[in-house]
């Protein structure tokens, strides 16, 4: 977590109690055995498998140590690689008939494409500042690059305008003017510019800080919690995925849909086990990637249940310190 000013917990504290926001019969929460469910229809969105790209009947197998596929740009992909230490990262577009076209070289876990598809945003930081450069996901040119001070990240992008959580505010820039608005003093960490949302930090969550959601456009605060925290909201902006607020190490246990007011639409955990990736397949269908205590499967939840969208495998559990 980013280290926030203290002074914010204060008032976070004394207010916990009205902050957080729930529907009148919040639905009950559901235990995950991935072998005990149903299997369903596949993922239905680009996806990897390994070290395979799968999106319907297309299959691209990319060989790198590290592979992020970071979503389409057109009909094409686009793919970052790395070593096994996540260094030396590159970018291609990928046709889908698996040929490449090379992007340029970035960190793979600190570039993201944009929610239009256009451009990839990378930051790289430095001693107290940050570069953060928008360059294009169909020849790699640069769009745009901008400096700002201490650390900071690019959230989202959408056309000319990147949305950035910095230590103590959330600016939007505008590429084509190069100029930059402050969004709210608070710091940013998750957003969806064609969602008109973002989410940040009311100061250090590890001092008593919370997380508030809020629209781009206008401000407008529509949720805050003092115990959960956003990882993903859906394409038109009506839901959102949320974890506890502490969640760290290899993934949560614990998983909420809530609409963007807040109130809890479905809960989740797994048993004896954790989460990793977390994504919405639709507006309504959420993808968890559900690693139970010995099987492990894509599983895909919606209003009136779950069930698994991928054969079942062997849970791979993290090396631990002898």
């Amino acid at each position: 977590m980013r280290p926030l000013p203290a002074l914010l917990a204060v008032a976070a504290a004394g207010t916990l109690a009205a902050t957080l926001v729930s529907g009148p019969a919040s639905a009950a929460t559901t235990t995950l055995q991935p072998a005990k469910l149903p299997r369903g229809a596949d993922v239905a969105i680009p996806h990897l498998e390994g070290k395979t790209i799968v999106d319907g009947t297309v299959r691209i197998r990319i060989k790198a140590p590290t592979l992020r596929l970071l979503g389409t740009s057109g009909t094409s992909y686009v793919v970052g690689t790395a070593d096994r230490q996540g260094a030396h990262g590159q970018f291609f577009r990928v046709a889908p008939d698996g040929t490449r076209t090379r992007l340029g070289r970035a960190n793979v876990y600190l570039t993201e494409l944009s929610g239009d598809g256009q451009n990839l945003v990378s930051t790289r930081i430095r001693s107290r500042r940050t570069d953060v450069t928008v360059w294009s996901a169909t020849t790699g040119a640069t769009v745009a690059s901008r400096t700002f001070k201490g650390y900071s990240s690019a959230l989202d992008a959408k056309g000319d305008e990147v949305l950035v959580g910095g230590e103590h505010k959330t600016w939007l820039w505008t590429t084509s003017t190069d100029s930059v608005a402050v969004v709210a003093r608070n710091a940013g960490y998750a957003a969806d510019l064609s969602a008109d949302l973002f989410a940040a930090y009311t100061g250090d969550p590890y001092r008593n800080g919370c997380t508030v959601v809020r629209k781009v456009s206008t401000g407008q605060q529509v949720w805050k919690s003092c115990k959960e925290r956003v990882a993903e909201f859906n394409a038109d902006g009506t839901r959102m995925a949320t974890i506890d607020l502490l969640s760290d190490g290899i993934g949560p246990g614990y998983v909420a849909v809530r609409d963007t007011a807040g109130h809890r639409l479905g809960a989740y955990t797994v048993n004896r086990g954790w989460f990793g990736s977390i994504d919405f397949e639709t507006t309504t269908a959420l993808l968890l990637e559900t690693n139970g205590a010995r099987k492990a499967a894509t599983v895909r939840c919606t209003d009136t249940g779950c069930e698994r969208a991928s054969d079942l495998e062997a849970t791979v559990h993290p090396r631990t310190a002898s």
